[in-house]
């Protein structure tokens, strides 16, 4: 049961980014100056570490290479095409080859489905507006999760319904939009996060963010920080810092909500739920060229720790984009 509710809150909160557009100072202004056909690859990497009482259990890390392209442009928006080489699709076999001990069956599902682009628009300064395609996305997804349970259910008839149960939250999520854009995305939502927003270089901004909730309902709340680290005006470049500190009882809510929908006893699962300390905060770098609105770097890592009175659980997710310079 602690096992599963850390594998909730990393898919549901982990992922989560969102986007902030300040505009009350003119000092420094990240707007996107894109061209049809500019394209960028960058280098991808996503560790996690776990740790449960002190002990370190998990350390992963994924590497890929993404490909940025500007397929479009208007006066007032861009389409982009984010390429990252079937990346989903391999990471969710991995994920569930924990849970299914046929992992030839398993992988030959998930290598069925083609999840290796998806294309979206954001508008005139870089700032992310949607995804295009996110409904044939989402249908891929869905049967490739319906495909995986039907399997499941073939394999482990004595595990039907809860394999069902496990999942039925995770497929609600990838039919809508907005759980597409927040689970599956997390380096597009870096990359685009500073873009049409303009930042003072002596004064941090604070203000409370909002992360989307993918079951829909009030976004969790956040306490944020940002600041700008180091400028070079000649070059157009800066580090941007992010803080940020999630609110402890929004994300006790969303574990308590999305266990009950998987068939837990509600009382039991709040009680364990209200009894628990939740830590969650970030820390970002955003090493950008502001104009013309390209990652040099972006360093996220965020960390979750769950203190249980007997059981201590703690989570780092780190994410590392960098820009590969052609010769």
């Amino acid at each position: 049961m602690y096992k599963l509710i850390i594998i909730i809150i990393i898919t549901l909160i982990f992922l989560s980014h969102n986007s902030i557009a300040q505009t009350d100072t003119n000092n420094v202004d990240f707007i996107a100056y894109w061209s049809i056909g500019d394209s960028y690859d960058f280098n991808v990497s996503k560790i996690i570490r776990k740790w449960e009482n002190d002990t370190l259990v998990k350390n992963d890390t994924t590497r890929y290479k993404a490909n940025f392209q500007v397929i479009d442009s208007t006066s007032n928006s861009y389409s982009i095409k984010w390429s990252f080489d079937n990346y989903i699709a391999k990471k969710y076999n991995e994920t569930l080859s924990e849970s299914f001990s046929d992992k030839e069956s398993l992988k030959k599902i998930v290598s069925k489905y083609d999840l290796s682009s998806i294309n979206y628009t954001t508008d005139e300064y870089g700032e992310f507006i949607s995804i295009l395609d996110w409904e044939e996305f989402g249908n891929a997804m869905s049967s490739m999760i319906a495909e995986i349970v039907n399997q499941g259910k073939l394999k482990y008839p004595e595990r039907a319904d809860k394999i069902e149960k496990a999942i039925a939250p995770l497929a609600e999520i990838y039919s809508s939009r907005e759980g597409i854009e927040s689970l599956i995305l997390m380096e597009i939502q870096f990359f685009h996060f500073p873009l049409g927003g303009t930042y003072s270089i002596d004064v941090p901004f604070e203000y409370e963010q909002e992360l989307p909730n993918m079951l829909g309902g009030e976004p969790l709340r956040a306490n944020a920080r940002l600041s700008i680290e180091e400028i070079d005006g000649e070059e157009y470049y800066c580090v941007l810092k992010e803080v940020v500190e999630i609110n402890n009882d929004d994300a006790k809510n969303l574990t308590t909500e999305l266990l009950v929908k998987m068939g837990f006893n509600e009382e039991q699962v709040g009680d364990m739920i209200n009894k628990s300390i939740f830590d969650i905060n970030d820390l970002n770098y955003y090493q950008f060229y502001y104009q013309p609105g390209i990652p040099h770097r972006i360093y996220g890592a965020r960390t979750f720790d769950l203190d249980m009175s007997t059981t201590k659980f703690k989570q780092i997710n780190e994410i590392e984009i960098d820009l590969i310079y052609k010769e």
